[in-house]
Formats: C-alpha cells, structure tokens, sequence
C-alpha cells in the first residue's frame, strides 16, 4: 500500500492522529488527490470526518477544491448521502419561491430540472411550492406539476 493509499485510508477510517502524523512528515499531502481527482478533504467531508476537514484545512488543504469526476467541492460532498434521500439547502427551495414569485420560468426550470424534489418543498412557512405555482402564472404551475407527475411512478 502506498503512503497516499494509506493516507486515503486513514481519513476515510477517521484516524485523526495517523492523518496528522502523515501531515507533519509529508505536508504536500494536505492538497494530495485520489486516483478520480478527489482531495483528502473531499473523503473527510464526504464521511463526517470534521476534526480531519479541519486540520486539512489548516494544513492549506483548499477548500473549493473541485473532484476530477464530478466537478463538486468537499461541501458537495459533505451532503451526497442526503441529496440521494431528496434533501435540499434552503437557498435552493428559497430560489424555486423567488422564481414562483417573479413568474421566472426559466429559473424555475433551470431549479426544477436539477432538482425535481422540488416540486414537493414547502416553503419556510410549510405551504408546498406546488400551491404557491399554482397562484402564479399557469405556465409555472405548470412546470411544477409536470416535474411532480414525471416523478411518480
């Protein structure tokens, strides 16, 4: 196993005191990449590992760093396993409102087609965005209830 096989290892497992052992013998490593182009701080994001996304970033690990499969950052990574569940940011359900709100329909679809989860948000006050399009101009409830129907089996 190589010392950066075993580094990847050790941050994926969580060994906070190996990584900075490594760390402090090879510092390079801070912003060292996988075989797919990932950072060290991509893997530690990805598995909750925080003490390790910190010290990594405090060795000069970059934090917007870009994989070379996906194109994400560790951030992007950090939420992978509840994107895969329909998890959404805020910012991203208060963007579909604005879009609603401003009868934008090339944003709204730009968001919806990202992510069709969309369609079953609730706004902060827990009024489904499907109800707030329907309000609004009927091209854009019409993009809301198209994802939804799409999405259904």
């Amino acid at each position: 196993m190589s010392d950066q096989t075993a580094y990847f290892s050790a941050i994926e497992r969580g060994e906070l005191e190996t990584v900075r052992a490594m760390l402090a013998s090879a510092p390079e490593l801070a912003r060292a990449r996988d075989g797919e182009g990932a950072t060290a701080l991509h893997h530690a994001a990805f598995h909750g590992h925080r003490a390790i996304a910190e010290l990594l970033i405090e060795a000069g690990a970059e934090v917007n760093a870009r994989d070379g499969q996906h194109h994400a950052t560790p951030a992007g990574w950090a939420i992978h396993y509840l994107r895969e569940r329909g998890a959404l940011l805020a910012i991203e359900i208060e963007d579909a409102l604005f879009a609603i709100r401003r009868g934008d329909a090339e944003l709204l679809a730009r968001l919806i087609t990202r992510h069709p989860v969309l369609a079953d948000a609730v706004d902060r006050d827990g009024t489904p965005l499907r109800d707030q399009a329907a309000m609004a101009d009927p091209a854009i409830a019409r993009l809301v209830s198209s994802r939804r129907d799409r999405a259904e089996p």
